[in-house]
This record gives structure tokens, sequence and C-alpha cells, in this order.
């Protein structure tokens, strides 16, 4: 008997080592908006609801303002204070997308400086035209200064879950350092374990 049960678990093991490995081969488009969980961890919907809140309110904020004075906004570094990667590049690029389009914000591209110091410094060199080189003194400077931060909380007990997010984002005066707008989006999810078969 004991060879019996033995020959099985032996036949079991093989036929699971030969097994070819598993990969996603088929797939198929959803809907970005739909609200879909498949674990426990920040995903797109929760990256959406936070800039759909940030963009509504920053767009009533600008409302209230003079219309020719549109606001000149550089983006601070990002900071995700969570326990868990969350592309807050991502977030940034959504938001400053809608406002943009929007047509009530103008925002510079802190990032492309270096590059553009460098463009300045070619263009200054003799091999470009000079009725067409492009030079300092001509780039706009930031008034505002737009940032956030998201922080997060686990509470686990037994087999339940919960995950609190709280996303801030504050709109500054770099002249005066004034806070002149903020606010903030909470997203709670309750989850249950289960056991996941293969």
């Amino acid at each position: 008997m004991k060879q019996l049960s033995l020959a099985i678990v032996l036949l079991a093991w093989g036929m699971t080592a030969c097994a070819p490995p598993r990969a996603f081969t088929r797939g198929e488009y959803g809907d970005p908006q739909e609200i879909s969980m498949l674990d426990d961890r920040w995903n797109h919907n929760d990256m959406q609801l936070v800039a759909k809140t940030m963009i509504n309110s920053l767009e009533r904020w600008e409302s209230g303002r003079d219309l020719n004075d549109r606001p000149m906004v550089i983006l601070e570094m990002p900071r995700n204070r969570t326990s868990e990667h969350i592309d807050m590049e991502a977030l940034y690029d959504h938001i400053k997308t809608a406002l943009i389009q929007s047509g009530e914000f103008v925002f510079l591209d802190r990032r492309a400086r270096e590059e553009i110091a460098r463009e300045y410094e070619y263009q200054g060199s003799g091999y470009v035209r000079g009725d067409e080189a492009l030079g300092p003194g001509q780039q706009r400077a930031a008034r505002y200064l737009l940032g956030g931060v998201i922080t997060s909380t686990i509470q686990q007990v037994g087999r339940h879950k919960m995950v609190y997010y709280k996303a801030t984002f504050e709109l500054t005066n770099i002249a005066t350092t004034e806070i002149v707008w903020t606010d903030h989006k909470e997203i709670t999810k309750h989850f249950r374990q289960r056991s996941i078969g293969l």
C-alpha cells in the first residue's frame, strides 16, 4: 500500500514538473472607467477618482478669478507616503493634461529645463542662423507650485482588511508661500481574504 501511495505522489509530482508554464495569452480590451479591484493595492480607478476630484476643485477655484490671468503653474516633486508603489507621475500627468486642455491653466516644464539650456548653448554656438537662434531670457516664471501627497492606513482583523487612502493637493503662491487652494480625496476599500484556486 505504501508503495502505491508513493507511486501516486511521484506521478503527480512528475506531471506538475513537466507541465508547461502558465501565461496570460488571450485578452480583451476593457473600459478604463469601469471599476475593477483584482487585489488590495492602489489601482487605476483610485488614480481616476483622485484626479477627477482635484481637477474639478481646481477648476472651481479658477472660475472665481480673472479670466485673463491664467495661473502659471509648475509641478512639485511627487510624494508617496504609502507602503506601496504608486505612480505619482501618472497621477500628475492626468491632472496636468485635463487642466491644460481646459484652457484655464498654464504649466511650465521643470524637467525640460536642463535640456533647453543645452539647446540654448547649441543655438548660440554659431551653427544656427542668427535670426532663428533662441536664447535665455524669454522663459515664463511660475507663479504657483502644485504639489500632492498620498498617505495610506491598513487595518486587518482576521480575514477582513480595510485599506484607506488620502490624497491631498495644494497650490502655493511662490511669491508669498501662501497656500491659495487645497483639497483632498479619501478612498476606503474593504476586502475579505479568500482561497485562490489555480
